[in-house]
């Protein structure tokens, strides 16, 4: 057995938070809660509450990364292979996949398979700091039950979203409206079945044969961290995928296909705090207002990587238009989510390793610490970093007043159809450049439905002024079209495939005007043009054969008849 511990060094920051955050203690009451009565509780939280999770813990959490490896030259130069060349190759192909909806694809996929190893590969660090900072002697086969076991949970969650029968109730993993999809291995029913079963299987038992060892070694007391450490797991990655292939969770709410973006949203919330919760310690025992402070930056940093990418994207003029003939604007919001995580993962797995002397004598170590050799010294001053990290405050700062606006003014409007204070909150959203083409849309549709249609009309001017997409003159067509203003509606279409030439709804929509007015070859030529670019769409092949039926029925007999 190990020397005993000084009772101060066995937690970081102390026993309730350690347990509470560390452990997912917070998340399991939560996950607990939601179990025995999710319906209620989903219906007294607020609207923005969830992107307000992810603002004070997703974006900070991707924000410690950042501070541990850049704000220091000591530290880009240690991992300079994957701070500058690395970060290269994956912007590279961020631009790469907004010219491949297949290159996107593949970076959407590479992050949402990456994901849950990541989340495991910290919860299994978690559990095997806990062990050593009470001095629980870990032999290598006890470590390696423990790491199978987390490697195997995993497994099951892989298994779970690249099989072939996959349904859709584990994960938000498809993005409905963009170009890209997750591209699934599709493993065949009969030998994804047999892995589950032996990957299941092999996972219980490497549990019981890790605890068996650790008691021989260690006191309960001492194992009760990394004991909840590793359920935290089993309801994150291991018991989704069991309950559901087994038939035992349906009907239990926060497993329910209907919830999994929800639950799925906790899940990550849960991980983002817990990162949080070593990374500040990691940084050096400071003050409360130093911890503040800290925590600050890694809000503004988060923010940063976030923004930035979309600012240059929008900056770039490419948020509007076409690129290769593909549909950008939401779906680059896409790839930058895929890009900011994968070079979080990348990042994360090279600097967080408890084998590093520098992380192992902050984490592990058993002596009291000393202040003034904390990790975190003064940063060199460079002009570049204040600029990001204001850039990244501004981002923070518009992005948590544009949900308070949208949950407190602009919903509450819309569910009431009040149309002046839509537009007036619309109006505020556009000043701090967070409003978005699907606003105006709403809030159009919503005067339409009041038979307010000049309201209706002015809200899509502006929305095709601020944003110019395709959707939205569609939109006005669609609607002057609605209200016997055939002639006007022709006139939108066709001003906005003056600037989207290649949109197939567009096209569409214009052509099906044109044949209703009588114009059949200019009809035919729209529909053409729209089939060659989706060929796949119903709507468009049976308006071409009414068109050219029409065309036959018109055409002249032949003079020798």
């Amino acid at each position: 057995m190990a020397a005993a511990v000084p009772q101060s060094n066995r937690w970081l920051f102390g026993p309730v938070p350690d347990i509470l955050i560390g452990c997912g203690v917070a998340y399991m009451a939560f996950f607990t809660a939601l179990v025995f009565a999710g319906p209620q509780l989903r219906a007294v939280l607020p609207l923005g509450l969830l992107p307000l999770v992810s603002v004070f813990f997703g974006t900070p959490h991707y924000g410690a990364t950042l501070l541990r490896v850049y704000e220091q030259r000591s530290e880009r130069r240690a991992y300079a292979f994957f701070t500058v060349w690395m970060s290269l190759v994956v912007a590279a192909f961020f631009v790469g996949g907004l010219y491949s909806a297949v290159l996107g694809s593949l970076l959407l996929s590479l992050y949402l398979t990456w994901s849950p190893w990541h989340y495991t590969g910290q919860n299994y660090g978690v559990a095997l700091l806990f062990l050593r900072r009470r001095g629980v002697e870990i032999t290598p086969q006890t470590k390696r039950f423990i790491y199978a076991s987390f490697v195997l949970s995993y497994f099951l969650t892989f298994l779970a979203i690249h099989g072939a029968a996959y349904s859709g109730d584990y994960a938000p993993i498809d993005y409905n409206g963009s170009i890209y999809r997750f591209l699934r291995f599709g493993i065949p029913t009969p030998w994804w079945g047999y892995a589950f079963g032996v990957f299941g299987v092999a996972y219980v038992a490497c549990i019981a044969l890790a605890a068996r060892d650790l008691l021989r070694r260690a006191k309960v007391a001492d194992l009760v961290p990394t004991a909840l450490v590793m359920a935290t797991q089993v309801l994150w990655f291991s018991l989704p995928p069991l309950g559901r292939e087994l038939g035992l969770l349906s009907s239990v709410d926060p497993f329910r296909p209907d919830n999994a973006s929800f639950l799925f949203i906790w899940v990550a919330a849960g991980h983002a705090a817990q990162y949080l919760w070593i990374t500040a310690y990691y940084a050096g025992e400071r003050s409360p207002g130093a911890r503040v402070g800290y925590y600050a930056k890694c809000v503004f940093a988060g923010s940063a990587i976030w923004s930035i990418p979309a600012i240059l994207y929008v900056s770039s003029g490419l948020a509007g238009s076409r690129i290769g003939g593909l549909a950008t604007g939401e779906d680059a919001g896409v790839l930058v989510a895929a890009m900011v995580n994968i070079h979080h993962f990348m990042i994360d797995g090279a600097i967080w390793k408890l084998r590093d002397g520098r992380v192992a004598r902050v984490l592990i170590r058993r002596e009291a610490r000393d202040v003034s050799t904390s990790v975190l010294v003064a940063p060199q001053r460079r002009w570049l970093a204040p600029i990001l990290l204001g850039v990244g405050a501004l981002w923070t700062f518009s992005t948590i007043a544009s949900l308070i606006e949208r949950d407190r003014v602009l919903g509450p409007a819309l569910a009431r159809g009040d149309v002046a204070t839509a537009e007036a909150s619309l109006g505020r959203l556009a000043w701090i450049k967070r409003d978005a083409p699907a606003d105006y849309n709403r809030v159009a549709q919503m005067a339409a439905q009041h038979d307010n249609a000049d309201a209706a009309l002015r809200v899509l001017d502006r929305g095709i002024e601020r944003h110019g997409r395709a959707a939205t003159w569609q939109s006005k067509g669609a609607y002057l079209e609605k209200i016997g203003k055939r002639d006007e509606a022709l006139a939108a279409l066709e001003a906005g495939l003056r600037t989207h030439p290649e949109d197939p709804d567009l096209l569409y929509a214009a052509g099906r005007l044109q044949l209703q007015l009588g114009n059949v070859e200019t009809a035919l030529a729209m529909l053409e043009h729209a089939k060659a670019v989706a060929p796949g769409d119903k709507r468009i092949d049976l308006t071409l054969e009414r068109a050219r039926e029409k065309r036959a029925a018109e055409a002249p007999a032949p003079s020798g008849a």
